[in-house]
């Protein structure tokens, strides 16, 4: 079975671990469903972010960095670093992690929010966020979008994430909202062609961060 055809799946819980050659950045998705599966079998964490691993997969495809991606998981991989989820982030011991999540558009303050842990690491989040605005304008199709990158403004903060908030590398929790993770019409299928163009966007801001950081 593919890749595309397990991230579809909305009956089987598995854990997809994908190795490339560069280990300096990981891409995590915890929570993963397919769109039209709006709830994972697990209790501490019940509510899927539709299509999300679709999105890892296609960052990590184009970063050429390692990923995994937990798919109708029975457990809250990213609140515990004793999860196989997190084990095996701290396995490849890289430098940043790149989590994708979703939101359902009625409670996050932008359509984009994202966070690394805790104001002190504003300016991480905020450059990421700043570069994702300036290269929207450009953009047709992603310019009415909303990017967030300070702490205190968010709603999804990510303060409870254990993979998030350590200090063993530098986290980037992504909140997309609906339009960027499920297709155009209602159900089941694929994100639409925007999301990845988005992105194409958020590889490019990562790889220009990374530039000027080393």
């Amino acid at each position: 079975m593919g890749v595309e055809s397990m991230l579809e799946s909305a009956t089987t819980s598995l854990l997809i671990i994908e190795a490339r050659s560069n280990r300096d950045l990981v891409i995590g998705v915890p929570h993963h469903a397919p769109a039209g599966q709006a709830t994972l079998p697990c209790r501490e964490h019940p509510d899927a972010d539709e299509n999300a691993g679709f999105l890892g997969w296609y960052l990590a495809e184009k970063l050429n960095c390692c990923s995994v991606i937990a798919c109708n998981y029975t457990v809250d991989g990213n609140k515990s670093l004793r999860t196989d989820y997190s084990m095996q982030i701290a396995a490849w011991s890289p430098h940043q992690l790149i989590e994708i999540h979703g939101h359902s558009g009625k409670r996050a303050y932008s359509n984009i929010e994202i966070s690394c842990g805790s104001a002190r690491n504003n300016e991480h989040s905020m450059r990421l966020a700043d570069r994702l605005k300036t290269a929207f304008k450009s953009k047709s199709e992603l310019k009415h979008l909303t990017v967030c990158g300070e702490y205190e403004r968010l709603y999804f903060q990510a303060k409870q994430a254990a993979t998030i908030c350590g200090s063993r590398w530098l986290s980037y929790h992504i909140e997309l909202p609906p339009e960027l993770r499920k297709p155009s019409h209602e159900g089941f299928g694929k994100p639409r062609e925007s999301s990845y163009r988005f992105c194409d966007v958020l590889v490019q801001a990562l790889e220009d961060i990374h530039r000027t950081c080393t």
